[in-house]
């Protein structure tokens, strides 16, 4: 009977293993999926209040930003790796229980031993049993293995190096994510400003279109005269329709950078009376290659490294140092042929490949080549963000010269079409020469703006050099408002020169409050993630 029901038990668990298909997502769950999304973006969309500024476009993207999420999930991730590798420095204490059951007993017949041969068993062997047909077993076993237990410490610390430097890339997505708000909201501005524009000068040229064709229909030009007046008509029509599609994309990805939804209604604060302060750099050279080399998430993420390279030869040699194993144990039987069902156990066992010794020496060279690696890397990063500051900073200087240009290149630009709209309402010049000269001031102040958004771009870029936060450093718990605030200050003052931070006087009483927030930061952190 239990061959049998054994038999029947493996066929069916068998045939049901046999039977898992690949199922695809009903069209039910993405609908759920895509209305919840959409809700998501109805929201965040519905919390936009007001005109936006610079300072607010920055704060936006710093907490909506899709990619900075990521980041900041990322850290949490290696966060939660270090309790993991924690728990693996504890002790296995293990618990079990155990059932088990024969159809009869296991009867065993012993006979003698000599000369190397086992005597013949007899015609009637005398059988004997030492265990019950069903028996329980339960054990409670404590094991602790030394030297796993140094390596697993190395590996933390590894996995707090790690966690540290996702911070420094969360940093660097950061400042990423503001150099592209910069350059995206002075391009959105300069789109807003300019498609109202472009509108008023497409409906001009199309109607002189018109009139040119009308009079090529009646005759009161020569036919290449009319012509050459409709190509260069068309020549305009065109440069607008292509200005009017490079502008168009502007605001769509200003809104991609702040987490909005493609389409979102929003309105900026320069547009009306755009500001174009020519922003000036109070920062010596020497002062900012020393802030770049010492706040750089890319340096800083290489001191990092040195250290796990560090723990890398550590763990290399403590794996050739002899392993021991301490074990105790509390063990419990049912059986009624024992004498004692209950014991517990002690041990100890060392164990130790010989043959290691002979790589002690390779795993030196090994570290040494390993540690000199990082160092290069180190210096090599160095350079590259020493020449990085020195290009930031004469790419600001020629940014300024350009602006300058193309502001001076506009006021010409005005001017000649003022003197084109007063001689066109004296007569004196045709009506092309007019759509021409309002196309090429139009184009003078896209020059203007794209210039100024360049410098802009170029003031930006010399701070992110530098490696300095807009942000503090507990930003995830501020409203948009405050950090627009905060980075508004920060602005101020890195432009009158002022890069360190004020030191805020902590009262004594205040100290061990502030101590409990900042251990529960991490968690903080991943709820406003969430």
């Amino acid at each position: 009977m239990f061959k049998k029901t054994l038999l029947a038990s493996s066929m069916v668990l068998a045939i049901s293993g046999c039977a898992v298909t690949p199922q695809a997502i009903s069209p039910d769950n993405v609908s759920n999926t895509v209305r919840a999304d959409m809700a998501l973006f109805a929201q965040e969309e519905s919390q936009v209040e007001g005109i936006i500024g610079l300072e607010g476009a920055i704060a936006r993207a710093v907490r909506n930003n899709r990619d900075k999420k990521l980041k900041a999930l990322e850290s949490a991730m290696e966060q939660g790796q270090i309790d993991l590798v924690r728990h693996e420095m504890l002790p296995s204490l293990v618990a079990s229980a155990g059932y088990s059951a024969r159809s009869n007993f296991a009867a065993s017949a012993s006979v003698g031993f000599e000369d190397g041969q086992p005597d013949p068993l007899g015609p009637d062997p005398s059988y004997s049993i030492s265990q019950d047909k069903q028996r329980s077993t339960y054990d409670l076993a404590l094991s602790w293995n030394v030297l796993d237990f140094g390596l697993s410490y190395v590996r933390a610390k590894q996995h707090a190096d790690r966690y540290l430097i996702a911070k420094e890339r969360e940093r660097k997505v950061v400042h990423n994510i503001t150099q592209d708000v910069r350059g995206a909201y002075w391009r959105a501005v300069s789109a807003e400003r300019l498609l109202q524009k472009i509108s008023p000068l497409i409906v001009q040229a199309s109607a002189a279109l018109d009139d040119s064709r009308q009079v090529e229909l009646l005759q009161l030009r020569s036919p290449m005269e009319a012509l050459y007046y409709q190509r260069e008509l068309l020549d305009i029509l065109r440069a607008l329709q292509s200005l009017r599609q490079d502008l168009a994309n502007a605001k769509t990805e200003l809104a991609a950078l702040m987490g909005l939804k493609p389409g979102s209604a929003f309105e900026l604060a320069d547009v009306g009376a755009p500001d174009f302060n020519v922003p000036e750099l109070a920062v010596e050279l020497a002062a900012m290659e020393e802030l770049a080399l010492s706040q750089r998430p890319e340096l800083v993420e290489t001191y990092y490294q040195q250290r796990i390279s560090a723990a890398d030869t550590r763990a290399a040699m403590l794996s050739m140092l002899p392993g021991i194993s301490l074990n105790a144990g509390a063990h419990y039987d049912n059986s009624d042929y024992l004498l004692n069902r209950d014991w517990t156990s002690l041990g100890a066992q060392v164990s130790w490949n010989l043959f290691d010794v002979f790589k002690v020496g390779a795993e030196r060279r090994l570290a040494q080549t390993r540690e000199a690696i990082a160092e290069e890397q180190r210096l090599a990063s160095s350079i590259a963000v020493l020449t990085q500051v020195h290009l930031a900073r004469i790419d600001y200087n020629e940014s300024r010269k350009s602006f300058d240009l193309a502001e001076r290149y506009l006021q010409v630009a005005n001017r000649i079409n003022e003197q084109t709209v007063n001689a066109a309402r004296m007569q004196r010049t045709s009506e092309l020469d007019l759509i021409r000269e309002s196309l090429n001031t139009l184009l003078a102040e896209l020059r203007r703006d794209v210039a100024y958004a360049d410098l802009q771009n170029s003031y930006g870029r010399v701070f992110v050099t530098m490696g300095m936060d807009l942000l503090p450093d507990d930003y995830a718990r501020n409203s948009v408002e405050q950090l627009a605030e905060t980075i508004s200050e920060r602005f101020a003052r890195w432009q009158r020169g002022e890069l360190a931070e004020p030191v805020a006087v902590v009262p004594a009483a205040d100290a061990e409050e502030d101590e409990a927030q900042a251990i529960g930061d991490a968690s903080e952190s991943v709820d406003e993630i969430s």
